[in-house]
């Protein structure tokens, strides 16, 4: 089974050991932070920086019609971005999401501008852009499918994968 295909059977599968509750209400405006599945469970030991990287780099929040970084967000992609410099065998996949509200085309396109906007600013700290790809599903993979207020807020996101080869030596080391 090839990696790609592993990772979207995990995405699809979950597991609950894999994620970290929401830390905080994506309502109140502030960005909630949840963790991906690690696509590097059962390889070679992850160091605990890029594991701190993992956590930390689940979910960002956008408000309604936004593709505009919150500071929460800004703070969770500079950290992430200096741990990206430190381990250049790093790579993310970052996933831009839109509430059901409009339409296809439209949500489609919101979703870009929000993966767009975290990896122009990644891009803007010195990663390299073979390092960082962004998709958009637009409504396609909601969170909650509820039409709340509560639900659409929780489906304005941007999700990241993150994906470490363990191959590279790690920058300012002796390898």
């Amino acid at each position: 089974m090839n990696r790609l295909t592993l990772l979207a059977l995990v995405f699809l599968v979950g597991c609950d050991g894999c994620k970290k509750k929401v830390v905080t209400d994506p309502t109140d405006g502030n960005d909630a932070v949840v963790a991906p599945v690690d696509p590097n469970a059962g390889k070679k030991e992850t160091p605990a920086p890029v594991a701190e990287m993992m956590k930390n780099f689940g979910r960002v929040f956008f408000e309604f019609d936004a593709a505009t970084l919150s500071s929460g967000g800004k703070e969770a992609l500079e950290a992430n971005a200096a741990i990206m410099s430190q381990y250049p065998d790093i790579k993310l996949e970052i996933q831009g999401h839109a509430d059901e509200r409009g339409t296809t085309d439209y949500n489609l396109a919101l979703g870009q501008k929000r993966a767009d906007a975290m990896v122009q600013y990644l891009l803007a700290r010195g990663i390299s852009s073979s390092r960082v790809k962004s998709v958009s599903y637009g409504e396609e993979r909601p969170l909650d499918g509820r039409a709340t207020e509560r639900a659409w807020s929780e489906n304005r996101r941007a999700e990241f994968i993150v994906t470490w080869s363990g191959d590279a030596p790690v920058k300012g080391s002796a390898n």
